[in-house]
C-alpha cells in the first residue's frame, strides 16, 4: 500500500504532458531513464531526477496505464505504421523509444518536437 501511495504522489505532482518535462537540453538525457543534478543515473520516478530521456519523461508524466498510448503517439509521430505498432508489445515500443532517444543523430530539439507533434 505504501508503494502505491508513493507512486500516486509522484504522479499528482507531475506535469500533464511529457513535453513539459523536456523544456531544454538541460532537462534531457541519454543512456538512462533519468539523471539527478550530479549526472547520476536514476529511475524516471526518482524524486531526485531533474533530466529524463524520452521514455523516462513518459513514465514520469503518465501513470503506467497511460504509457502504452503515449508510446504509440510518439511512434506514430516517428512514422511507425498502425500495422507495425499492432505487432509490437510494450517492451518493443519502450526499446524503440530508448534506441531513438539514445541515437547520436537524435537531438533534444527533435525529441521535443516529436513530443509536441504527438501532443504528449
Amino acid at each position: 500500500m505504501a508503494m502505491s501511495m508513493t507512486l500516486l504522489r509522484n504522479y499528482t505532482s507531475t506535469p500533464t504532458k511529457a513535453h513539459k518535462l523536456l523544456t531544454s537540453p538541460q532537462t534531457w538525457c541519454r543512456q538512462s531513464p533519468a539523471e539527478d543534478q550530479q549526472g547520476n543515473k536514476r529511475q524516471a520516478l526518482d524524486p531526485r531526477a531533474v533530466k529524463w530521456c524520452a521514455l523516462g519523461a513518459i513514465q514520469k508524466a503518465y501513470p503506467p496505464s497511460g504509457w502504452g498510448d503515449a508510446m504509440d503517439r510518439v511512434l506514430l509521430a516517428l512514422s511507425y505504421s498502425e500495422a507495425g505498432l499492432a505487432q509490437m508489445n510494450k517492451t518493443d515500443k519502450a526499446c524503440s523509444l530508448m534506441e531513438w532517444n539514445d541515437d547520436r543523430q537524435s537531438s533534444f530539439q527533435e525529441v521535443r518536437g516529436v513530443f509536441l507533434d504527438a501532443d504528449i
